[in-house]
């Protein structure tokens, strides 16, 4: 006997809202480093006009800032805390999943989970690498603003406006990374809990709000096979998907 939930199934919006201060907080703490350094980094930019033995200097500084960031952000913190946030997800979706059950069976049935060791283990190293990425990315566009207001002779309240450009620049990258790595998580749960107790197809539900793309718009309410994902993948695997997958239950297959 085929059942369908009229629970839906939601995406894990409050987590992922938290997932990005989380990250813009990481930013913000560059930003303050920088502002903190912002006495050495007038020094270096006005004593390079007049002197060109100082090249070797910007590398320098831009390390020492590096190091300062890394005292208040140690990547143990970082995997600390995405750790707790794939398990804040994973309870989520696992309460998710249970309630869709039970609205469709009338019987609380969802009582084990499957080993997610190996997910939580790839999720943490993919988000360290990102993040790290948005370090390493925001003190090099740093060191470029240095070099830029070398050559241009850029006043230091024209210095600090960059900065700040480039702070809001790799916050926004922050808070997408954020909201895509929730999604995929979100979409990975998903999947490896309905198809480890037999569940093999369900309904594509959108979030139905005006940030829905079309092509997930016209797959609402459509039905999909988790061995035969749509062309971009199941629900929250696409970039910034907030799509979910409401379950086909064959109470012959559970």
């Amino acid at each position: 006997m085929v059942k369908i939930s009229r629970y839906h199934w939601k995406y894990p919006l409050s987590h992922e809202r938290v997932y990005q201060k989380q990250l813009t907080a990481a930013v913000n703490k560059m930003h303050s480093v920088v502002l903190a350094n912002m006495h050495t980094i007038s020094g270096y930019v006005n004593q390079y006009r007049i002197d060109d033995e100082l090249g070797d200097q910007l590398d320098t500084i831009i390390e020492s800032m590096m190091q300062q960031y890394h005292l208040q952000v140690t990547e143990d913190f970082l995997r600390q805390k995405i750790e707790q946030m794939f398990d804040t997800i994973s309870g989520f979706n696992s309460s998710e999943m249970a309630s869709t059950l039970k609205s469709a069976l009338n019987v609380d049935v969802y009582a084990s989970d499957p080993n997610l060791n190996s997910m939580k283990e790839l999720w943490s190293q993919e988000n360290v690498k990102l993040i790290k990425s948005v370090e390493s990315q925001y003190f090099e566009r740093i060191a470029n603003i240095m070099s830029n207001a070398v050559r241009n002779g850029t006043m230091t309240d024209d210095i600090a406006d960059a900065i700040t450009d480039q702070t809001g620049i790799s916050e926004r990258r922050a808070q997408l990374i954020a909201r895509d790595q929730v999604g995929t998580l979100n979409g990975q749960l998903t999947k490896q809990r309905q198809t480890s107790i037999g569940i093999n197809q369900y309904i594509w539900r959108t979030s139905e709000d005006k940030r829905v793309r079309p092509r997930h718009q016209a797959r609402d309410g459509e039905t999909f096979s988790w061995d035969n994902p749509p062309p971009d993948g199941h629900p929250g695997i696409p970039v910034s998907c907030r799509c979910v997958a409401l379950p086909i239950i064959d109470t012959d297959n559970l």
